[in-house]
């Protein structure tokens, strides 16, 4: 069996109550063939990003750090019922600034959303 190879996946909230959909991506333009950085051995470095479904409905910004991971998906799955959905990408010489963007872009609509939801 091959490997899937990709810059990124999103996690977001799946069909059923309990669960989420990952979809994979990879980087485009000037932010595609990065080189990787500060991984080792078990797996590449990678920026994650987590927003939660909080009680009240409502979607926040929960955080964002760096990490390894051997194996990305496993490490999503284990999210499972624990309301938190966001991004995990590879961490490359032309990564940070495509970060950057998707957590400002991510996080307005969040807001948008949850104004919205607010005040219908």
């Amino acid at each position: 069996m091959t490997k899937r190879v990709y810059d990124g996946l999103f996690f977001t909230p799946g069909e059923d109550e309990d669960s989420l959909t990952i979809s994979f991506f990879d980087l485009k333009g000037e932010y595609a063939d990065g080189v990787p950085i500060e991984g080792n051995d078990i797996g590449p470095k990678c920026h994650i990003a987590f927003f939660k479904e909080c009680e009240d409905g409502l979607v926040r910004f929960d955080e964002t750090f760096e990490a390894i991971f051997a194996d990305p998906v496993t490490y999503v799955n284990g999210l499972l019922g624990g309301g938190l959905y966001g991004c995990i990408l590879k961490k490359t010489t032309k990564s940070h600034e495509w970060f950057e963007h998707y957590l400002t872009r991510t996080k307005d609509r969040v807001t948008m959303l949850n104004t919205e939801a607010v005040n219908p």
